[in-house]
Order: structure tokens, then sequence, then C-alpha cells
């Protein structure tokens, strides 16, 4: 019995034994996860300007991308631009020299609208008449005019002794502004006393009788001088304002204007002119447009190009080039035409005229003769 008593003591204490020995092992592990060798170093502390976003880097990073996005782009542009602009892309192209550069005006408003006149006088009304194709007569300061002088030294100069008297003007393309060349030119020619011709060849749209403000000579011209109906003294108008200059208008316009002129009448009229006078301008139809042109340089002297600054294609340009190399015509030469007066291109080439230092349009405007309505203002 004692021995019982005993063994049941001992089982007891073994039971608590084993309770106590595992509260002791679950405090000691309760009290290793709550310990930790973390210590506070430095305290924090409220930063003075926020940390994101960084306005001043983005600003700079935005910059420099907006800069090369910019010139990639704009080199792109040029890549894709086929068209002449410059001096040195004529050169470049076909090797003629650009003999003249004329600058383009902003404001304008008329039949061509690269041509201008300055914004702050505005454009004279049609009881006035005057037009920017007689730019040279009317604003004789003005760089235009002054352009157009460029050229017509550049056309004497090119042969000292015997100068081309018979001189063709056109473009690879409408719109351009051959007529507008052809009649400065004409003006600036007869500027200097001689007799000078202006002759419309252009008998699919003529545009010398509208430029020049001529009343009359819709009823007789050169298609009718070409088919017979009357002689060039019929045919042949002097200019009621600028003296020394005469027009030979179209007349009215034929069915087939490439057979006139591919006849002998058309042969013995440059021949009979070249005897009454001084200098020739012959305005013609493009070439890309018809083949008259390429007709007519065969009976001149010389061709004048006229070339769109940022409009005129460089394939159209050499294959007009290619077209009258055909044909064994000479070039005299090419006129860049409404070039943009900012451009650097521009700049170091006109801006060291004397008009630069002081010449103006505000004289010249306030002088500007006074032209009856043209023949389609009335």
């Amino acid at each position: 019995m004692q021995y019982h008593i005993l063994q049941h003591d001992a089982e007891a204490n073994k039971q608590l034994y084993d309770g106590l020995l595992q509260k002791l092992k679950e405090a000691t592990i309760s009290v290793g996860l709550r310990s930790s060798n973390i210590r506070v170093v430095d305290p924090a502390l409220v930063p003075s300007s926020p940390s994101r976003p960084q306005k001043a880097r983005n600003i700079l990073l935005a910059f420099l991308v907006g800069l090369v996005g910019g010139v990639g782009l704009a080199i792109f542009r040029e890549y894709l631009d086929n068209t002449v602009k410059s001096p040195d892309d004529i050169e470049a192209l076909t090797g003629l020299p650009s003999l003249a550069v004329v600058p383009s005006l902003p404001g304008m408003t008329g039949h061509h609208s690269r041509f201008s006149w300055p914004s702050r006088n505005p454009v004279p009304q049609a009881s006035t008449g005057p037009r920017v194709e007689l730019l040279s007569y009317l604003q004789p300061k003005s760089q235009i005019s002054e352009a157009f002088r460029a050229l017509r030294t550049s056309l004497l100069l090119s042969q000292a002794e015997h100068p081309p008297q018979v001189i063709l003007v056109t473009s690879a393309l409408p719109r351009e502004g051959k007529t507008t060349a052809a009649v400065n030119l004409a003006v600036t020619l007869a500027q200097l006393g001689d007799r000078t011709l202006l002759m419309d060849s252009d008998l699919r749209k003529p545009g010398i009788r509208r430029a020049m403000n001529l009343t009359i000579g819709k009823e007789l011209g050169l298609s009718s001088y070409l088919a017979g109906v009357c002689t060039l003294d019929e045919a042949i108008l002097p200019h009621p304002t600028i003296s020394n200059l005469s027009a030979l208008t179209t007349g009215p316009v034929p069915p087939s204007p490439a057979d006139l002129l591919s006849s002998h009448r058309m042969h013995d009229a440059i021949e009979e002119v070249r005897g009454r006078f001084k200098f020739i301008v012959i305005d013609s139809p493009p070439i890309m447009a018809a083949t008259d042109a390429v007709i007519l340089s065969a009976l001149t002297d010389g061709v004048l190009l006229v070339v769109r600054s940022g409009e005129t294609p460089k394939e159209a340009f050499t294959r007009s080039r290619d077209l009258l190399a055909a044909v064994k015509s000479r070039l005299l030469g090419v006129v860049l035409n409404a070039v943009d007066s900012s451009a650097p291109d521009y700049y170091y080439s006109y801006r060291y005229y004397p008009y630069a230092y002081g010449y103006g349009y505000g004289e010249d405007v306030a002088q500007t003769p006074q032209f009856p309505a043209g023949p389609d203002e009335k």
C-alpha cells in the first residue's frame, strides 16, 4: 500500500513537472520573439522639399528631348522637301547661274500671291489700276525693283559686245511668276532709254494685257498677225505711260497655238521686231504644260527660267532644263522668285545692298503714277 502511495505521488509530480516545463518553454519562446537588435542611431528629420517629382531634372530632360526631337524633325522635313529653295540648289542641280533673287513680300492680294505691297501701304484700288507686275515702274526703290535691275545688269553683261536681244521668259510649271518677271524685266530695259517690246506668246492663257493695264489690244494681237489678219504695226501697242515700252498682246485665243507658233510668220515676226526694237522680251507658257516655249526657244537669243522658291520641284526644274538643252537653246540663267526675305540665302545676298540703308516704300507709294483702269477692272 505504501508503494502505491509513493507511485501515485511520483506520477503526480511528473505531470506537474511536465506542465511547468511546457509553460517555461512557451515563455522562453515568447520572450525570444519580442527581443530585437535594432537601435535608433539618428532620429528622423522632416525634409525641406519633396523627393519627387524632381522638377529641375524633368524640365532639363524635356528640353533636351524636345531639342533633339525638333532638330530631327526639321532634318527629316528638309529631307522630304524636294523643291528648289536657294541659288545653291540651282547651281547644284543644273550648273546654271542664278541671275536674280526676287524677294517675297507679305500682305499682297492680286494675281500673283507671292509678290506683295507693303502692309502699311494699302494696295491701290481698281480705279487707279497699278499692278504688282509694274512694280519696277511704280516703286523704283523697292527690293523687287532692285532685284530686276540686277537681272537686267546680268543680262547686259552676259555678252559685253552683243547682249541678248530676244529673251524668252518661261518656267517649268504654272503660277511661278514668269509673267511678272517678263513685265518687270521689260520695264527695267525700257528705263535705259532703249526701245523695248514685250511680246505675249502665251496663246493659251494670256496675261500681258491685263498685267500692263492695256485697255485695248483684245481684238488684234500676235495670233491675228500669225493668222494673216493684220500687220505688226497694227498689233503692236505703245504703253500709254511708260516710255520706250511697247506691247504685243496675244489677241484672240486660237484653237491651235502650237501650229501658229511653229509657222514661218512667227519667224518673220521675230526678224522684223529685231530691226525695230533694241530688246524683245517674250512671255511664253510653262514648259511642262505645253511645247510652245520649246518651239520659241529656237528663235530667241536666250532663255530665262523662272523658279518659285519652295514650290518648284527639282524634277520639274531639271526636266525643263533638259527639254531646252535638247533643242540646243541657250540658257541664260535662272530667276529665283518669291524667296523668303528672312532666309539666310537672301540675307547674305541682298542685306548689304544700298536700299537696306534707308530705301523704303513710303516715298514710292506717295509718288505712284496713276494708271487708267485695267481692261478687266472697269
